[in-house]
């Protein structure tokens, strides 16, 4: 990696799993083997770098290409190449944007066709780097501190928000209005509001009984739609039709 770009926490830990367990490895995402996550990941880099890059030159892009378009030549790259892929761009990605955020740090682009300001991407590279770890590992010491992360489920909520419900919406997790709070304890609350079919995700303070209540790094995964292990560090302490319908709303993508 380009020396004068340190990797984050994130990126180091996916990089160091990614090498340990080879390409054959299976993930918890259907038909991804390690070598299909990783083309993802460099995929990812690859799209916001390009972004960023493109803004900063005064031609911003107006399409985010899909996940198919991004990975398919770069799952035809050697596994090692691959891992070199990832750190690479991910060094090109941390220099443009901090170059951009220099010049104009309140910068926006537009991104999956959604407006979102230039100063989320490398928070959400570490999101992004911490999650697909966990596809891979699972729950380890390493998941619990990297997903456990306040301004990951920050970023998650204010960055993503209404696209991570949408599934749960398309199946009708928000057809009856309901109010729902996924807590851990000395944190603020992840509050979900379902009305007339759509449904709202925010940060709050803590008022009255949580809903479904576990520890930071189980709640920002059931916010992408992931089950901790064991499951029971999540548990419904409310009425059974509020729990119900926050665990049907929360699918992930």
């Amino acid at each position: 990696m380009d020396n004068t770009v340190s990797a984050t926490k994130e990126l180091t830990a996916l990089l160091a799993s990614l090498d340990a367990l080879g390409p054959t490895a299976l993930s918890s995402c259907p038909g991804w083997t390690a070598h299909h996550l990783a083309a993802h990941i460099a995929g990812n880099y690859e799209e916001v770098r390009s972004h960023v890059e493109a803004f900063g030159n005064g031609q911003p892009l107006a399409r985010t290409r899909t996940w198919e378009e991004r990975e398919e030549p770069l799952r035809r790259l050697d596994y090692v190449a691959l891992l070199a892929r990832i750190e690479s761009e991910a060094a090109r990605t941390s220099a443009v944007t901090d170059a951009v955020l220099e010049e104009e740090p309140g910068a926006q682009l537009t991104w999956t066709g959604r407006t979102v300001p230039v100063s989320g991407f490398l928070t959400h590279m570490r999101s992004e780097d911490a999650l697909h770890r966990w596809d891979l590992v699972g729950d380890d010491d390493t998941s619990h501190a990297l997903l456990g992360q306040q301004d990951l489920l920050a970023h998650a909520v204010t960055f993503i928000g209404q696209p991570l419900l949408r599934r749960g919406c398309a199946a009708g997790a928000a057809a009856h209005p309901f109010t729902g709070r996924v807590r851990t304890p000395d944190r603020d609350d992840l509050i979900l509001v379902a009305h007339d079919g759509d449904a709202r995700v925010a940060i709050g303070p803590q008022e009255g009984p949580g809903d479904i209540v576990g520890d930071a790094a189980a709640r920002l995964l059931l916010l992408w739609g992931r089950k901790p292990t064991p499951f029971s560090r999540l548990r419904g302490t409310s009425d059974e039709e509020t729990v119900t319908a926050l665990q049907a709303l929360l699918v992930g993508y």
